[in-house]
């Protein structure tokens, strides 16, 4: 379903209630009684948890695809570790040096179990029609990462940057398939999560995530199209790197004070974030979830453009209980203001 992505935006930033969408895909199951391992393979699956979440949360301001960042991985070559009690997992690398970045092949959209997302998102397009509907993806140096292996990618952001930059070509060339993918899909913006990132430098941001998520995000981004830009880790001097990539919505994790990252935000653009998954979400009792919930909101009370959400994916083992919670408290807090 199209939407004025643009509009959508204005009235979240001009309505007096604060908004949410937080990222709680997999913690749902229960809901529909599947596993992982079923809904990260099968579209219908996918897509009937994306239509239970909403059921349960309505207020939620948007759908969104799980948060599976073994995917793109997985279509280039990597081995995929599933249980049907935890997000998938890596459990290999793939490109070990220069030959190898220069010889890896970018995969067809329609291999591996990317068309799976495409597919749930496009049904969900369809279906939840008062509603955006987002997909998830990796974004190019968190992929990159991925193929290369941490240790190797950073050491070679420094000593072999050519590398990298082969490397990152051809994972920016998949992404903006994927990307456009789900915008011929009926999806309404996409998600790029780029967490690792957050190990830069700001001028090495720059240079190997910023200028390549730009790539994708002039590629699709439009009225109709919104890019929401993820990175969970310590950047607080990266948000201009991150802003410089032109993305109309920004999504923080709770490594993070966000009275350090929203005001270094334009006001027009959206700003997500960033209840601890962990601790809060997950450890936390009913109080410790309200209260650390309201904290935030009251923080952020000065910032129109803000947006209640996770700091991150959520893992399957939260409770639903402690989900009621978070939005309980936002509840609570809307009401009395």
């Amino acid at each position: 379903m199209k939407i004025n992505m643009d509009k959508w935006a204005r009235d979240i930033i001009e309505d007096d209630e604060v908004k949410n969408l937080p990222i709680l895909f997999f913690p749902c199951l229960p809901l529909i009684d599947k596993g992982v391992i079923e809904v990260v393979n099968d579209a219908q699956a996918h897509f009937a948890n994306m239509k239970a979440v909403i059921a349960k949360f309505p207020k939620m301001i948007g759908a969104m695809t799980g948060m599976d960042l073994t995917s793109e991985a997985e279509t280039f070559g990597c081995t995929v570790s599933f249980l049907d009690t935890e997000a998938p997992h890596i459990s290999d690398e793939i490109v070990f040096d220069r030959a190898m970045a220069e010889s890896l092949q970018v995969p067809s959209l329609q291999a591996g179990r990317g068309p799976v997302f495409v597919k749930a998102a496009e049904l969900a397009a369809q279906s939840i029609t008062d509603r955006p509907t987002f997909g998830g993806m990796l974004g190019p140096f968190s992929l990159a990462a991925v193929l290369m292996g941490l240790e190797r990618t950073l050491k070679a952001s420094i000593r072999d940057k050519q590398t990298v930059h082969i490397l990152l070509e051809k994972c920016t060339e998949y992404g903006q398939a994927y990307a456009q993918a789900f915008k011929e899909a009926g999806a309404n913006g996409v998600l790029i999560a780029e967490p690792t990132a957050g190990l830069l430098a700001p001028n090495q941001c720059d240079e190997f995530s910023s200028k390549y998520v730009k790539q994708i995000v002039e590629a699709v981004q439009d009225e109709e199209f919104f890019v929401v830009l993820h990175n969970c880790g310590s950047v607080k001097k990266l948000v201009n790197s991150m802003v410089s990539t032109g993305a109309k919505g920004y999504h923080f994790g709770n490594a993070v004070k966000m009275t350090d990252i929203i005001p270094q935000i334009p006001e027009n653009y959206l700003v997500f974030g960033n209840i601890d998954p962990a601790r809060v979400l997950k450890e936390g009792t009913a109080e410790v979830i309200k209260r650390a919930t309201k904290d935030l909101l009251v923080e952020m009370k000065p910032y129109r453009h803000f947006v209640l959400s996770s700091g991150c994916d959520l893992p399957p083992e939260i409770p639903i209980a402690n989900l009621q919670s978070y939005f309980e408290a936002l509840e609570e807090f809307n009401n009395k203001k």
